[in-house]
């Protein structure tokens, strides 16, 4: 299944932050509220490229992604992306065969060559699905990225 969307960044982001955060979050057992200011305060300082990882509940990783370069080919085998562009613009590589990659843990590759991908090229608001097992990379080719990338156990249909 491969699908974009436009979505309005506001329903979005009160949709799915469902994490846990320390320092101006708050949270109780079922609900977590991360301000959108204190998430780009974790990634703007960083250069070329940052990740805040979101603690989160289990079978779920939650990921504030700030990218200025292009970054390596990947593909998951157990984890569902659901991306959310918040600012800027980058093309996303999806599918196709991905060759020379290595394992940089259980059931996560980077790096290699990708062939035979699609590319779609979103900007804030868009929504790209990337099922577990799908080749995918972010390309940048200017100016800075600033994406939610949530991570779910992949469900067998």
């Amino acid at each position: 299944m491969r699908a974009v969307y436009k979505a309005g960044a506001v329903a979005v982001w009160s949709a799915v932050l469902v994490a846990t955060s320390t320092g101006g979050a708050t949270a109780s057992h079922e609900e977590v509220f991360v301000s959108a200011a204190e998430l780009a305060s974790k990634v703007h300082s960083a250069s070329h490229q940052a990740v805040y990882e979101i603690p989160s509940l289990t079978g779920r990783q939650v990921l504030m992604i700030r990218r200025d370069e292009t970054g390596d080919a990947e593909v998951h085998t157990q984890l569902d992306d659901t991306i959310i562009i918040e600012r800027g613009t980058a093309r996303f590589r999806v599918g196709g065969t991905i060759t020379g990659n290595h394992e940089i843990g259980p059931t996560e590759w980077r790096g290699g060559t990708m062939t035979g991908w699609r590319e779609y090229t979103l900007s804030a608001g868009d929504l790209l699905l990337i099922p577990a097992g799908v080749p995918h990379q972010a390309i940048v080719t200017s100016g800075t990225v600033l994406y939610l990338t949530i991570k779910t156990q992949h469900a067998s249909r």
